[in-house]
């Protein structure tokens, strides 16, 4: 394990890669469906590009896992990056001389995406590593709120601009923001960037069974995935239909469904940044079962009322209760989950719940060519109950308190004779006060 100082040196570097390249994210992710309706006449054509910016986290998330846990951490992210550099710049090559059509694009959109996923999976493996136990709340808050300033508040307003100037620019500042984060980090120290040496089977479908075997008897991990499920779809669904809701039902000017978006994105920023002390005020059990009946309570508000300063309210606690009910979440995972099998975790648990993501927008949508976009949000406060449900005895056997102690996370079984093991005890969800299993 890195010593304290490095390891604050390694966080930093971290922090300031991820804001780097949620910049330079927020830019593309406003400029290429601008630039996907300037190049292609076929609606169609531009639905597709969306989805095979998806796509990848349906169909590598759990490969990627296995190479993140296999591999240097560091390194993966790095590569990562250059690889989504490389492929902007070639994009502007061909949209500069006239050859970026569909299926270039469609090219463009799933490499992006898959160097997502390896990004994004090492980097949830890689901070657990360069923080504290007892920091990893307030270290994932800071993450979030730098990704969403970065991403949602400066990058998507400034990508639109840029796009407005000129069609390549926005690609090539986020083909430098991709650069500037794999220099960052170079930065990451040696000692924090895998905690114990990767045990490899030779065989990928092998080790994504082991990690899966491991997630399965652990009560908590699986009730945990499945909520963060259940509240992603809830963000997608409601999000998807809120523009609906402004126009048809509301009945207000396009421009305020802008507001709204920069409404809730401060709410996410203000939730982040106070998880880690409400958390301390409150303890993970608060927040975890709280964070779920807000977000139920907020929907059946937008859904009950015509006001639109009672929906940008409710609509912005909608935010801040998801938001930190996704830091004490991640955060417990990170706390659970051995180093060696952290990647693999990390894509099962982002498969479910971003990869699902086109399936819950779809069903938000129904509900609201059927019911209306009211239904939707009524429908998000049930999905949001239905993870309560399912978390509801698991949230009982959590540390409450940061600092409590903690068992340290079980190693899954290597071999057979263990795995007898690993079925009596990691199903025993944790307890506050256990010592050493």
């Amino acid at each position: 394990m890195a010593n304290p100082s490095s390891r604050l040196t390694g966080q930093r570097a971290l922090l300031q890669s991820s804001t780097v390249s949620a910049l330079g994210d927020g830019v593309r992710f406003a400029a290429l469906p601008l630039l996907a309706v300037a190049l292609l006449d076929n609606p169609f054509q531009v639905t597709v590009l969306t989805a095979a910016g998806t796509a990848p986290w349906l169909l590598v998330a759990l490969p990627a896992g296995v190479y993140v846990d296999r591999l240097d951490r560091q390194r993966v992210m790095i590569y990562a990056d250059l690889l989504r550099c490389l492929v902007l710049t070639v994009a502007v090559t061909l949209l500069f001389t006239g050859h970026l059509t569909f299926w270039p694009l469609v090219a463009l959109a799933f490499l992006l995406g898959v160097g997502e996923v390896l990004f994004d999976c090492a980097a949830q493996a890689l901070l657990p590593g360069l923080v504290p136990g007892e920091h990893l709340e307030r270290a994932n808050g800071h993450l979030y709120a730098t990704q969403t300033i970065g991403r949602d508040l400066i990058g998507q307003a400034l990508g639109g601009m840029l796009f407005a100037l000129n069609r390549c620019v926005p690609l090539l500042v986020d083909a430098v923001s991709f650069l500037c984060s794999a220099l960052l980090l170079r930065r990451v120290p040696t000692a924090g960037r895998h905690s114990c040496p990767p045990h490899r089977s030779g065989h990928i479908a092998r080790e994504i069974g082991e990690c899966l075997r491991y997630l399965l008897r652990h009560r908590v991990l699986l009730e945990l995935t499945a909520a963060a499920t259940l509240v992603n779809t809830v963000y997608m669904g409601q999000l998807a239909v809120l523009i609906l809701l402004v126009r048809e039902e509301l009945h207000l000017p396009a421009a305020l469904y802008g507001v709204l978006l920069t409404i809730g994105a401060l709410g996410g920023v203000a939730a982040s940044t106070t998880a880690s002390r409400l958390t301390e005020a409150l303890g993970r059990r608060a927040i975890l079962t709280g964070g779920l009946v807000i977000l139920a309570l907020s929907g059946l508000g937008i859904a009950a009322t015509r006001n639109i300063y009672l929906v940008a309210g409710a609509y912005c606690l909608s935010v801040y209760a998801i938001t930190c009910w996704t830091v004490i979440a991640v955060s417990l995972r990170q706390g659970m989950v051995p180093d060696r099998l952290r990647g693999r975790s990390t894509s099962v648990d982002r498969l479910f719940t971003w990869g699902t993501n086109p399936f819950g927008v779809l069903a938000f949508g129904a509900v609201s060519q059927l019911y209306g976009p009211r239904a939707s949000f009524a429908a998000g406060s049930v999905c949001a109950l239905a993870a309560l449900a399912v978390t509801v005895s698991g949230v009982r056997s959590v540390p409450d308190r940061i600092g409590a102690r903690w068992p340290p996370p079980r190693e899954a079984p290597a071999d057979r004779e263990t795995r007898g093991h690993l079925a009596r005890t990691a199903d025993r969800p944790y307890r506050h006060g256990d010592g050493n299993p």
